[in-house]
């Protein structure tokens, strides 16, 4: 999100001016996040233990039947396990064209101006499209005076998205960025993002690299855009890429003073880390090799990961078997995150192994139902639902944990529903879930999805990549 000037319109909509509507508030959510990352800065060095303070059910009365999902308290603080991170906090330092401008001349000025006084009157995509170009043609030395990456462009990509016309818009951007590169660098990761997602979308994974290259350059130039990005190509199967471009930048991303929550990007890396390790299975596992390959990003990883015996347990979970899963014997709320933690490490092995999705996209999958399942836990008194996919409370939790800035992401909001979709496999074949609620939780996600698809169709370019529910690729059985 670019940042908004005090006497701009206020981001929320409501017309005013941002000084005298968000601002007081945005500058309060800044302040929290700021002491969130000092927290998760702690924990990820060991300094602090997350689960310290967390409440303890033995002296709770296991007989009240009231239902916990619909009116208990929930943990402002996300629970956090050795492969899980808390959702990205804003990082509001780009400023797109906030490069330095020559002074215009009186008629160049004037020029501007008037497209200016035009722009805003358009209202349909190719017209708005027409002036951009028109423009780009009779005065190519002013088009970086237009501010294209601000609102024009974001507006004409919103237009284009929203009647489905996703090509238009690459096309755009395609031009700006062979005939003006210095346009468009100002705002990479908006435009960069688009034209990633639209490679994947349509196959073309080898046109993604091309498009790293600015954020090799400048991986903190925007770190919402960063984080949804990584997160879209978790999800999408892109490990032989991010295997690559991980490395190069987790250690400007986990320092840089512009990100808040930087370490998020260390989930990631290690879920790169140990695929070939988890394609050679248990029989050929050496966790001293994994740990050497870990070395070097040390001052930005939880120690635990440099343990040996912890690298050995956690392949152990990921790729083992287990019978039935059961909270019967966790008596705190801190046993139960932690059976949850396995349950879903166990997950991610399942989806690797029995499904077309890689180990990233596995990864990303089970760590986004650990998060559930974290968050669907009460804190007051001991669970009454193992498993709870009930579709009211599943809208209300998936609403609070996939909203971001604008409205939803995408991929996490539809990576959930596909991952909890496809959890219910995993239930069934480790005999810890009936047929029968197995079914109702799917057909739960399936009218989840129809709900939200059609409205994250018309918002987010990203969108169009989840047009199908179930994805096959985490049908059971592909490999």
């Amino acid at each position: 999100m670019k940042k908004i000037g005090r006497n701009e319109p206020c981001h929320c909509g409501s017309g005013r001016k941002y000084k005298k509507c968000c601002l007081r508030k945005d500058e309060e959510d800044r302040r929290l996040a700021q002491e969130e990352q000092q927290y998760e800065l702690d924990v990820q060095r060991g300094r602090i233990d997350p689960f310290a303070g967390d409440e303890d059910w033995e002296e709770e009365m296991e007989d009240d039947n009231e239902e916990y999902l619909e009116d208990e308290e929930y943990l402002d603080e996300k629970d956090e396990s050795p492969m899980n991170y808390p959702e990205v906090p804003v990082d509001e330092s780009m400023e797109p064209g906030n490069s330095e401008q020559q002074e215009l001349t009186a008629e160049e000025a004037a020029l501007v101006e008037e497209w200016g006084e035009k722009y805003v009157k358009l209202r349909e995509p190719d017209a708005l499209r027409d002036h951009i170009e028109s423009f780009m043609v009779a005065h190519p030395e002013l088009i970086g005076e237009l501010d294209l990456g601000g609102e024009p462009l974001l507006e004409l990509g919103g237009m284009y998205v929203r009647a489905g016309r996703h090509q238009s818009i690459i096309d755009v951007l395609t031009r700006l960025r062979s005939e003006f590169p210095d346009v468009y660098l100002r705002s990479f990761p908006y435009f960069d993002n688009d034209m990633i997602a639209w490679a994947i979308i349509n196959d073309k994974k080898e046109d993604v690299t091309q498009y790293l290259d600015n954020y090799r350059k400048e991986p903190d130039k925007d770190a919402d855009c960063l984080f949804e990005l990584i997160h879209f190509m978790m999800s999408w199967n892109c490990h032989d890429i991010l295997a690559g471009f991980l490395p190069e930048i987790c250690a400007s991303v986990c320092t840089s003073p512009k990100i808040i929550g930087g370490g998020e990007i260390v989930t990631p890396f290690l879920f790169t880390r140990m695929a070939p390790y988890l394609d050679q299975g248990l029989a050929g596992f050496d966790p001293e090799k994994l740990r050497s390959g870990l070395k070097n990003f040390e001052d930005f990883i939880n120690p635990v990961w440099l343990d040996p015996d912890f690298l050995q347990k956690r392949m152990e979970t990921i790729l083992g078997i287990r019978g039935c899963w059961t909270l019967d014997d966790c008596r705190t709320r801190k046993q139960a995150v932690e059976r949850y933690d396995e349950m879903t490490a166990q997950f991610m092995g399942w989806l690797g192994v029995n499904t077309g999705l890689d180990w990233c996209a596995a990864g990303y999958h089970s760590m986004l139902v650990f998060e559930y399942l974290a968050e669907a836990l009460p804190t007051k008194k001991k669970h009454r639902t193992l498993f709870p996919f009930e579709e009211k409370n599943m809208e209300r939790l998936l609403a609070k944990l996939t909203e971001n800035m604008f409205w939803f992401d995408p991929s996490r909001l539809f990576g959930m529903l596909n991952g909890i979709y496809s959890f219910q496999g995993f239930l069934e074949d480790t005999r810890s879930l009936a047929s029968e609620e197995a079914k109702q939780n799917r057909e739960a996600c399936a009218s989840l999805f129809a709900k939200s698809y059609p409205m994250l169709l018309e918002k987010d370019f990203k969108a169009l990549a989840w047009q199908q529910f179930p994805r096959q690729d985490m049908a059971p059985n592909k490999r």
